[in-house]
């Protein structure tokens, strides 16, 4: 009965709706449908995704629930059992691509449901957006909304209006009708930068399809607009913003692959393929064969190893003529991806040793990225980023496809990475010479949501970890500007933390492990909570030196040569040279 009065009064709302007529479908030339048919082999892997969901789901809000454990950017709670969104639409349309009868049903209800918690209010601010949660309405949460939604259930739902149009119950047409402009306007008054890789192509996907699809005139222009400046912002900086992400880059030619498959205007169709390339091209120069990883340094990566979906994904991309490993779990995607046949090199064995040098933002201060590239490893590092948990500035990958190791540095504050922390590096060849330093008007957990205005922050722990990914403890130094060198599975490292200064604290060294693997941790401070104020303190530097090599390899030894003045760190070390603050400054540009 409770959902009954919701659907009604859901309808009726969009039905008394009168600030905007709903417009009627567009004939447009310019975009196709293509419906969604599925190969038994797809439709197996799928039936086997979904098992798990449908034991999630609940008949009586007609949404999947899911369990939280952990802190997130934009939910009021970090544990518990929940009713999401986004999950609830991806089922949705996963139901209906499957074919299955018995699920269609249940498909466009999961969907009016959940377009009914979309924020229709005119004058709000997050108009046209959803939250993430039933349980956490966007009028009463406190956590920061999270305006990306409107893109993410946009193409949800794009995908089941070109996908499955024939499917759609003629009454549901006009709500979905609906909320894709209305969220489609929020993307519009939104704006986002060009920058921002994945929400600029996902938004300008979305305003073209709207606009095309339900003639919309002044968002018409502003989609195609939209799309000539992302295309030349990229073309200008060589790449995307989010540089050699292997989160973003995936996400942009996936949504790329949807515009191919759907935009068919000639100019637009130019620039779309041109960036659909650029993604490969990426992918494709930093992958690192003998690994089976990819190479860094990563803007944004959710995970320091590849996930199984990737191997499946380049075999699929090149119907089978590359397999990276030898039985690659067949997963579900409904998106077609072709890799440029050009490109196949890269993948096979590529050319070793080679570095692969990278200038990821050419307006001062330039971000600059090397990884190079061996028979047994990839070393990368970027010559200055920032410490958030997303940000990979520094990480080595060593070991095999099915076996792959890494090494990778955080610095953490109560066992989280800390944004306001930032890393600079030069490095040549298998050698690095890098610092970590503090910074005043960074974020905590997050670079920009949560910042920390008044440069205070409460601890209990804070600390630099090298952290390695299905590796076992090892050595540990005897001092703490001991260099730490160690042989592990035939590669040699040799670390040495030849600075570390925290106003008055001393540090100390740890080592651990768990299932997940081992770190070797720098203890700046571990103790009772305290109040630290950034304003206060002096200085706040930590300089280390790294390399790495075959077992048979000499290693450099030697502390580099350090010149210190007021407020700065001058190294040279090798050939490298590195200047960095001291002091904590306010945070500096291009992090």
């Amino acid at each position: 009965m409770k959902y009954i009065l919701l659907t009604l009064l859901t309808a009726l709302l969009y039905s008394c709706k009168t600030a905007m007529p709903i417009p009627a479908q567009s004939a447009d030339s310019t975009i196709q449908y293509t419906a969604t048919s599925l190969t038994a082999q797809e439709k197996e892997a799928l039936a086997k995704s979904l098992a798990s969901t449908h034991a999630n789901y609940d008949p009586v809000e007609k949404m999947v629930l899911m369990t939280l454990n952990g802190y997130n950017y934009h939910t009021d709670a970090t544990s518990g059992r929940f009713h999401r969104i986004g999950t609830s639409f991806n089922y949705a349309l996963d139901l209906l691509d499957s074919g299955d009868k018995q699920y269609e049903q249940r498909a466009f209800d999961i969907i009016e449901r959940c377009i009914s918690l979309q924020d229709t209010v005119s004058t709000s601010k997050t108009y046209g957006i959803w939250g993430y949660f039933l349980e956490e309405p966007l009028a009463t949460k406190k956590s920061p909304p999270d305006f990306n939604m409107a893109d993410f259930f946009s193409v949800t739902l794009l995908d089941v209006w070109m996908g499955h149009q024939a499917k759609i119950p003629e009454r549901l047409k006009p709500v979905i009708r609906r909320s894709l402009i209305l969220a489609a306007q929020s993307i519009q008054k939104r704006n986002i930068t060009m920058s921002y890789t994945n929400i600029a192509i996902m938004g300008t996907y979305v305003t073209y399809m709207v606009s095309h699809l339900f003639d919309v005139p002044a968002m018409k222009t502003y989609s195609v607009d939209r799309l000539k400046r992302f295309y030349n912002y990229t073309q200008e900086k060589g790449g995307f913003t989010e540089y050699n992400s292997p989160t973003y880059t995936i996400t942009a030619i996936d949504e790329l692959s949807r515009m191919k498959d759907h935009i068919i205007e000639p100019s637009a169709k130019q620039m779309i393929d041109k960036l659909y390339y650029t993604g490969w091209e990426i992918i494709a120069k930093h992958y690192h064969a003998p690994s089976g990883q990819w190479a860094g340094p990563h803007s944004r990566a959710y995970y320091s190893l590849l996930q199984n979906s990737f191997y499946d994904l380049i075999n699929r991309a090149s119907k089978g003529a590359i397999q990276l490993k030898a039985n690659p779990a067949f997963t579900y995607s409904r998106l077609k991806h072709v890799i440029p046949t050009d490109l196949y090199s890269y993948f096979r064995s590529g050319t070793n040793p080679k570095t692969q040098n990278d200038v990821f933002e050419l307006v001062e201060p330039k971000i600059e990225g090397t990884a190079y590239m061996t028979r047994q490893y990839a070393l990368a590092s970027a010559n200055r980023s920032s410490m958030w948990n997303q940000r990979r500035p520094f990480i080595a990958y060593w070991g095999t496809v099915d076996q792959p190791k890494y090494l990778q540095v955080r610095f953490l504050h109560d066992k989280y990475d800390f944004s306001s922390a930032s890393f600079y590096s030069q490095q040549k060849d298998n050698k690095v010479l890098a610092a970590i330093n503090l910074n005043l008007g960074g974020g905590d957990k997050h670079i920009s949501i949560d910042r920390m205005t008044t440069g205070k922050f409460k601890a209990a722990d804070l600390r630099i970890r090298l952290e390695f990914g299905k590796q076992k403890a090892e050595v540990l130094p005897v001092k703490n500007d001991q260099a730490i060198s160690a042989t592990v599975d035939g590669v040699k490292l040799n670390v040495q933390l030849f600075k570390a200064v925290f106003d008055g604290y001393e540090g100390r060294w740890e080592k651990g492990s768990d299932a997940s693997g081992a770190w070797w941790d720098y203890v700046i401070y571990s103790g009772a909570e305290k109040e630290f104020d950034l304003n206060a303190i002096r200085e706040a530097i930590w300089g280390f030196t790294f390399s790495m090599g075959t077992a048979s390899d000499t290693l450099p030894n030697g502390t580099p040569t350090v010149t210190e003045s007021t407020g700065t760190l001058k190294t040279s070390w090798q050939g490298l040279q590195l200047d960095v603050p001291t002091s904590v400054l306010p945070l500096p540009k291009n992090l």
